[in-house]
């Protein structure tokens, strides 16, 4: 049993859930036990938590909420439970449980990790400027800049690019994850760094501009 903001997190064979979310709420959660640790699950409850109590909004079923990179859904399980979904990784639909959500947290705090670095995670709903070559699957040139809160950050440039920055497109981060898998795990370094990527290799920079 855990405790967080007086909310107790409580679990069983199949599900862990809440008790002391029904007055902010009106109903309790439960989340559906995969094959991460427990520690994740608790991680991504009490992110939860603090989102229910700290921005005092009500909560209806099939609303969205963004984990860092990556999108959740609460639906009415019961007049007593939401359960907490999430989005799958081509985004054509909502799964139960955070199992996909958890990896993509891990992956990304791994990678900064690896560097020193402290994660600077990118919000599902923010901005990336991509050029042409980039939903292609193409080598990626990518820097991440000091940005407004809408934008991420990123600039992923191609091979495709003809240096004329009007064909730039400022397009929603979530195309590019269900896009571009395989570039999801560097979006959390930092501003100030840059990958790239050429024959499957990545190498990752602090910008010299910075």
């Amino acid at each position: 049993m855990l405790k967080h903001k007086d909310i107790v997190i409580k679990k069983n064979e199949k599900v862990f859930y809440t008790k002391g979310l029904l007055s902010f709420i009106g109903k309790e959660l439960k989340l559906d036990i995969g094959n991460q640790d427990d520690t994740d699950y608790f991680d991504i409850l009490k992110y939860i938590i603090d989102y229910c109590i700290d921005s005092n909004s009500k909560i209806s079923s099939n609303q969205n909420i963004a984990y860092y990179s990556w999108l959740l859904q609460f639906r009415s399980h019961d007049q007593n439970y939401y359960g907490l979904y999430e989005i799958s990784s081509n985004g054509e639909a909502f799964n139960k449980g955070c199992d996909t959500a958890i990896s993509i947290i891990r992956e990304q705090s791994e990678i900064c990790s690896q560097y020193g670095l402290i994660p600077s995670f990118p919000n599902f709903n923010q901005m990336i400027v991509i050029s042409e070559g980039v939903y292609e699957g193409k080598d990626v040139e990518a820097i991440r800049y000091v940005s407004p809160g809408h934008m991420s950050g990123w600039w992923l440039i191609t091979d495709d690019y003809n240096d004329n920055i009007e064909s730039l497109m400022t397009v929603h981060f979530y195309h590019v994850a269900f896009k571009r898998p395989d570039i999801l795990k560097y979006l959390a370094l930092p501003f100030g760094y840059r990958f790239l990527m050429e024959n499957d290799s990545i190498e990752i920079i602090k910008d010299d501009a910075e």
